[in-house]
């Protein structure tokens, strides 16, 4: 018999937020380009080491081109700092942009039923 991988129970793994935000804008952005400007402005927000603690990631299978809409996973302490970074950015590749929060969640699914699937078109 094939030994199984051991994961950790999920009491003891660590909690997750998912925190939806909106991009307004004149202009479309592209994926690539918004991860490089999130990254860019939270490290010079909080630093290499901050970035790493947060553990904040992108989802990218969630994010709507359309209607410009991004999930992000973080830890649930620092879902303020993450708020706080995202709203700092003003340009994105030399567009002009404001990106709103519009939720925090416990899970995809409920980020899907919430704020994702209530704006297909």
């Amino acid at each position: 018999m094939k030994d199984k991988i051991k994961t950790l129970p999920s009491s003891y793994r660590e909690k997750k937020r998912y925190v939806v935000f909106e991009i307004i804008s004149d202009q479309k952005i592209e994926f690539e380009e918004l991860i490089k400007s999130v990254f860019n402005y939270t490290i010079n927000l909080i630093g290499i080491l901050g970035v790493a603690k947060t553990n904040f990631r992108f989802m990218s299978d969630l994010y709507n081109e359309k209607k410009q809409i991004f999930v992000l996973r973080c830890l649930p302490k620092d879902v303020e700092l993450i708020r706080l970074s995202m709203a700092l950015i003003t340009e994105i590749n030399e567009k002009n942009v404001c990106i709103r929060s519009l939720g925090v969640t416990g899970t995809i699914k409920s980020a899907r039923r919430k704020y994702l699937d209530i704006l297909k078109t």
